[in-house]
């Protein structure tokens, strides 16, 4: 046998053992990329954690104390407005109170001549805006972009290390996703048309989810905010701080709530009734 063709120990072929090697090597490179795949995969999981949490809580804060303008409530809030009253202004919540008074607890619209003759009517009638504040236009989208980027920028660039490009990017996806997902909920269950892409991110991108399990959930939870007079449930497509600070109210909660309501209104109705006939 060819000397050459023996290694260093004189009893395995050359051609074997260098097979090994490349073997061994490609095995130690999996193994020492592995880590880092590993993490790579965790700060994926971690910055859509943290997008989806800063949504929430930025969407509970403006459901809660801008639009319900429950910030008045805290007593430095009123102190401040009674020594500025021309200053600091009460919130009216961009229509958001009004939206209210029109919903009913089946989620559809009032239509009675009573309701076209207030004020709040007619704000809410705007042919410029068929959705009556329910739907996320382009001008709403922007507004809680311009809300979010002074955390946002931080978090990601600062915690997460990236750079000025990724982390637009991926903020801007972040944003357009909650706009496409309250689009297709949002003014459909308040029997609203659906918002084209001239005005908003368009309800038809995420239409299919309608009746599926998830819609189901945010349907389920947002009808809790209106069952409850805007006191519990903030979150609308972004749920969890309710679940954290306590606001949140269970599908049974409200629906006791909701048959008490009813059965209150139809002993009301009983009791006119009776005395219209005495």
């Amino acid at each position: 046998m060819n000397a050459a063709a023996i290694s260093s120990t004189g009893l395995v072929p050359l051609k074997m053992q260098t097979t090994r090697r490349t073997v061994a090597a490609r095995r130690s490179v999996t193994t020492c990329a592995l880590p880092q795949v590993v993490m790579s995969g965790a700060e994926a999981v971690a910055a859509v954690g943290a997008m989806y949490g800063l949504m929430s809580v930025n969407e509970y804060i403006t459901h809660r104390y801008y639009q319900h303008d429950e910030i008045s409530k805290f007593d430095f809030t009123k102190k401040i407005r009674k020594e500025n009253p021309d200053l600091v202004a009460i919130l009216d919540g961009g229509g958001h109170v009004e939206h209210h008074a029109e919903t009913l607890d089946d989620m559809s619209l009032r239509q009675d001549e009573k309701w076209k003759k207030t004020a709040m009517y007619e704000r809410l009638n705007d042919e410029k805006n068929q959705w009556r504040g329910t739907a996320f236009n382009w001008d709403i989208t922007g507004l809680m972009c311009a809300q979010m980027a002074p955390q946002v920028y931080p978090v990601y660039m600062g915690i997460f290390g990236w750079g000025f490009v990724p982390t637009t990017a991926f903020f801007a996806a972040g944003m357009l996703l909650h706009a496409l997902v309250w689009n297709a909920l949002h003014p459909q269950m308040h029997g609203l048309p659906d918002i084209t892409l001239k005005d908003g991110a368009p309800s038809s991108t995420l239409s299919f989810l309608r009746g599926g399990w998830y819609f189901n959930y945010l349907y389920d939870n947002h009808k809790g905010h209106h069952v409850s007079g805007g006191r519990t449930n903030y979150n609308v497509a972004c749920p969890l701080v309710d679940h954290l600070v306590g606001t949140y109210e269970t599908k049974a909660d409200w629906t006791a709530r909701l048959a008490m309501k009813e059965a209150v209104a139809a002993a009301g109705k009983k009791e006119e009734v009776e005395l219209a006939s005495a």
